[in-house]
């Protein structure tokens, strides 16, 4: 196993000009996938709209058939994400407030 001291660090420099170009490559394909969600087309009646619009309106149609995963999507942009319940099996029961305390 190779010690690392003050002297000996790993060269971290290419993973870090890695990281730069992956975020600059995502933040290029969100762009490019915002300019196409609020690009206008024709509906079905043939009327202009955002395709954004289009989208919701295909979501909300299969939540309203009963798709669980869309009824999910919905609650979870809108309503947010449920929190996740944290159990503490050392030293027995302890509240959220706990627990946070517990951390400073």
């Amino acid at each position: 196993m190779t010690e690392f001291s003050s002297d000996n660090q790993p060269d971290r420099r290419g993973d870090q000009k890695k990281a730069g170009k992956a975020n600059a490559k995502r933040r290029l394909m969100t762009e490019a996938l915002m300019i196409a969600l609020h690009r206008e087309v024709k509906n079905g009646d043939g009327k202009k709209t955002k395709r954004l619009s289009l989208i919701a309106d295909q979501l909300a149609a299969k939540a309203a058939e009963g798709d669980i995963q869309a009824i999910k999507e919905i609650f979870d942009r809108t309503e947010g994400k449920a929190a996740q319940a944290i159990h503490v099996t050392e030293g027995g029961e302890m509240s959220h407030e706990e627990w946070l305390d517990s951390l400073s």
